[in-house]
């Protein structure tokens, strides 16, 4: 039975299937849901309204915690600078030298402070040790004693804030000694930074309608706003929601009152629109049900036709989904891999015509190579009937490179004459440059007869003696050649003591592109016969030596 019921199921249209869940999911809870939420909404107001209330006087205290920390930091760094606790020694000086350090140095240091924090209206150094005096920016501790809020022990080596009787607020601390130890003290001088109240509470009066705000602190209430409707209504309102925070960085506390009358104003007009909006919502979510499966559908649709057209053939239809839900996902990935094929089908093409151009290249190259051959032969005949040995020794040398270079227009060639090439590149540049440098090989008796891809060695010889041997005018030049065979691995050592190579021109060697084989062209061509990991690896010393290495599995 349930299985003939699923079978039904599975066969129904989608759209089909998506209006019966929606009426499933959404018309029988709903008789339920009317009774319950009836009897739930008010509390659920309640807390609601409350965790409002939380939330803003939490967004108020971490607001003002920022505030007040980004000016008791800046304090912290006055009262820690060296250049302002110096002053007191200046307190016995003599008039030019007070005038010297007043103006060039604690008014240069306070004005780049200025600067930096244009909001603020004064920074103060209270004299508790002397009697010199510098405008508004050095006065006496006698300055303080006028304050509400002044009393000796009001000050301590921490940050304190008060309000002063013009309305200012004032952060102030004791000032540091200078550095004499590592020990760090403060002296009885004090530094104070004046800020207009706007700075911190000014956006306090739009927290919220119908509230009153106020900030305390230890000894003072620095902040208190009651909007108007309050001030208006303040007889008839009795009974007060009250949620308190603390401002951490300073030991403040915000207080946050509304009346409950207007906090839970809306928890008395939910209950008699539940019943309506459940019927209306019953109507609606019909309604909507009905628009959405059509939506839907028609996605499912698009998309079933796209894979329609992809499965005969047709990979160059486009699609595309501007929604990020999972249709929308698995329609742009979908068209994302589609691309994808399309650029490997694209890129395999090209490399096929590439290899064809390169196989015809290396047909043009060797057209006649017996014509090379039996001229290099004549010549070397020629050689030792003259008594010519190095006419002769070049001329094998010749015949042996290029019979290797050409390969007779193959790819690939045994190990073996990949290096047997190099050995007669190496013998032919000692000749052409009266044998300036030396050539050490450690080559493995026992590598194994496998193919490599042509031309590995020459190009990196190549580099070694023209860019690195041959501009080294100071010392002889050496070649070090290894080949040998670990664990399955064939590795190849490059090295020579040359010039080297510049560090940022190391870093783009392998990046840049270049013509002809060059080290980039063994490289690329490296990574494509044996994957990523196989290219090559190089090393140098700039003004020492440069070593190339690479290696190949067997």
């Amino acid at each position: 039975m349930i299985q003939k019921i699923k079978q039904c199921f599975n066969n129904i249209k989608y759209r089909s299937k998506l209006i019966l869940l929606c009426i499933l999911v959404s018309f029988l809870p709903l008789s339920v849901m009317g009774f319950f939420c009836y009897n739930q909404t008010i509390n659920l107001l309640r807390t609601r309204e409350l965790d409002s209330l939380e939330s803003s006087i939490l967004s108020v205290s971490n607001s003002l915690d920022s505030k007040v920390n980004t000016y008791q930091n800046l304090l912290a760094y006055l009262a820690n600078s060296n250049v302002l606790a110096e002053f007191s020694s200046y307190n016995e000086a003599n008039a030019y030298d007070q005038y010297e350090y007043l103006n060039y140095t604690m008014d240069v240091f306070l004005n780049t402070t200025y600067l930096q924090h244009p909001e603020i209206s004064q920074i103060t150094i209270y004299n508790a040790d002397g009697d010199m005096t510098h405008g508004k920016q050095l006065r006496p501790i006698s300055d303080l004693e006028n304050e509400s809020w002044y009393f000796p022990e009001a000050i301590s080596y921490q940050p304190a804030w008060y309000k002063k009787k013009d309305g200012t607020l004032c952060v102030i601390q004791y000032l540091c000694d200078p550095y004499i130890t590592y020990i760090r003290s403060y002296s009885k001088n004090c530094i104070a930074i004046q800020l207009d109240p706007n700075l911190l509470f000014g956006e306090l009066d739009q927290t919220a309608d119908d509230f009153h705000i106020q900030v305390d602190s230890p000894r003072q209430t620095l902040f208190s706003y009651k909007s108007a409707s309050l001030l208006e209504n303040s007889a008839e309102l009795r009974s007060w929601v009250t949620r308190t925070s603390p401002v951490n960085a300073c030991g403040w506390t915000v207080t946050l009152e509304r009346p409950e009358k207007i906090v839970f104003a809306s928890v008395r007009n939910m209950g008699r629109v539940i019943m309506a909006i459940l019927f209306i919502c019953a109507v609606i979510i019909f309604s909507i049900t009905q628009l959405f499966t059509s939506f839907f559908e028609q996605k499912i649709s698009a998309l079933h036709y796209y894979l329609q057209r992809i499965k005969e053939g047709h990979l160059d239809y486009h699609i595309h989904d501007d929604s990020t839900d999972e249709l929308g996902d698995l329609t742009n990935n979908l068209q994302a891999m589609i691309d994808e094929i399309n650029r490997l089908i694209r890129e395999d093409y090209q490399t096929k015509i590439e290899l064809k151009e390169t196989q015809f290249k290396a047909l043009q190259a060797q057209i006649n190579p017996h014509f090379l051959y039996n001229c290099l032969s004549l010549i070397n005949n020629k050689a030792l009937m003259n008594n010519q040995p190095e006419i002769s020794q070049m001329s094998q040398l010749l015949s042996v490179f290029y019979r290797t270079t050409l390969n007779k227009g193959k790819s690939e060639t045994l190990l073996q004459n990949e290096i047997k090439n190099v050995t007669s590149y190496i013998d032919i540049q000692r000749l052409l440059h009266d044998n300036i440098f030396d050539v050490m090989y450690q080559i493995d008796p026992n590598l194994p007869e496998i193919e490599v891809p042509n031309l590995l060695l020459q190009p990196l010889v190549e580099n070694s003696i023209i860019h690195g041997i041959l501009p080294n005018k100071t010392k002889r030049g050496q070649l070090f050649v290894t080949v040998t065979n670990v664990m399955g691995q064939i590795y190849f050592t490059i090295m020579d003591n040359g010039v080297g190579i510049p560090q940022e021109k190391l870093s783009t060697l392998l990046t840049t592109d270049s013509s002809g084989y060059g080290l980039k062209n063994v490289h690329d061509r490296l990574i494509l016969a044996y994957g990523e990991g196989s290219g090559l690896t190089i090393n140098s010393i700039p003004g020492q030596s440069t070593m190339i290495t690479f290696k190949v599995p067997v």
